[in-house]
C-alpha cells in the first residue's frame, strides 16, 4: 500500500477553533497515481480517520482537521501531529488511474447534447456545469467533489477527471492570443458583485443561475476559459 507520512505543527491559537484545512505536503497525482475524488485512511497520531481529500488544482490536496478530531486528538497549541495517508482501496475506483497505458477514446465520456441543469444555491454553478457536461444530477457531483459551496478551476478540473471528460490543460485567458472560446468551454464570468461558471455549448450559454441564453448576461465579462474536448 503506498503510504505517504509527515508532521504537522499546531502553532496558531487559530488552529484550535472550528476546522483546520491541513494542505498536503506532496502532489497526490504523481505519488498516489490517480485523479479526482480521492479517498484516504489518515493515521494522526495513532487515531485512523477516513475521509475525502478535497482537490486545490495540479495534484495538490487538502483535508480538514475538524472540531471533533481535534477533540480526539486532545490538540492544543504546540502539539505535534504525525500524519499518515494512504489511499482507501475500495474507493481507489473512485479515481482516474493517470498510470494507464490506454489512452484510446473508449476511456472518455462522450459528449453529445446538454440538458440544463440550474444550481440548488448561489454558490453550486461549478457543479452545475459538471452535472451537465456529465450528464448526471447535481447532487451526485456535489458528493463527488465534497462540497456543496463555490468551486475553483481545480476542483471543476478534478472532476472532469473523475468523470473522464477531456478538457485543456489550464483555464486560457481572453487574449489577442486565445480570442475566442471553444464551442464547449466552461467559462470564467465576472459579475458585478461575484465570480460565476457558465457552461458555453455550440453557440448557447448554459447560464446555471440565469438559464439557457443566446447570449452571455449582459452584466457579466467573460475573462477565460477551460475548453472541453470531444
Amino acid at each position: 500500500m503506498c503510504e505517504y507520512r509527515f508532521d504537522f505543527i499546531v502553532n496558531d491559537e487559530q488552529l484550535l477553533k472550528g476546522r483546520t484545512l491541513i494542505d498536503l505536503p506532496f502532489n497526490v497525482w504523481e505519488v498516489f497515481g490517480v485523479k479526482g475524488s480521492v479517498s484516504v485512511k489518515a493515521v494522526i497520531n495513532q487515531v485512523e480517520f477516513k475521509f475525502n481529500l478535497l482537490p486545490r488544482g495540479n495534484g495538490n490536496y487538502s483535508f480538514f482537521l475538524t472540531a471533533a478530531m481535534k477533540k480526539t486528538l486532545s490538540i492544543q497549541k504546540g502539539t505535534l501531529l504525525n500524519i499518515s495517508i494512504s489511499i482507501v482501496n475500495d474507493k481507489v475506483k473512485n479515481a482516474v488511474d493517470i498510470n494507464s497505458n490506454d489512452k484510446s477514446n473508449k476511456l472518455y465520456h462522450k459528449i453529445d447534447s446538454i440538458s440544463y441543469v440550474s444550481q440548488p444555491t448561489p454558490l453550486m454553478c461549478g457543479q452545475a456545469c459538471i452535472a451537465m457536461l456529465a450528464g448526471t444530477s447535481i447532487e451526485e457531483v456535489a458528493k463527488v467533489m465534497g462540497t456543496r459551496s463555490s468551486t475553483s478551476i481545480g476542483q471543476l478540473i478534478d472532476a472532469l477527471d473523475y468523470y473522464k471528460i477531456r478538457h485543456s490543460e489550464k483555464n486560457l485567458r481572453l487574449s489577442k492570443k486565445n480570442p475566442c472560446y471553444s464551442d464547449i468551454s466552461i467559462l470564467t464570468v465576472h459579475m458585478p458583485k461575484y465570480t460565476h461558471w457558465v457552461l458555453y455549448y455550440k453557440g448557447k450559454f448554459y447560464d446555471p443561475e440565469l438559464g439557457i441564453l443566446d447570449e452571455c448576461h449582459p452584466e457579466g465579462k467573460i475573462t477565460s476559459f477551460l475548453e472541453i474536448i470531444h
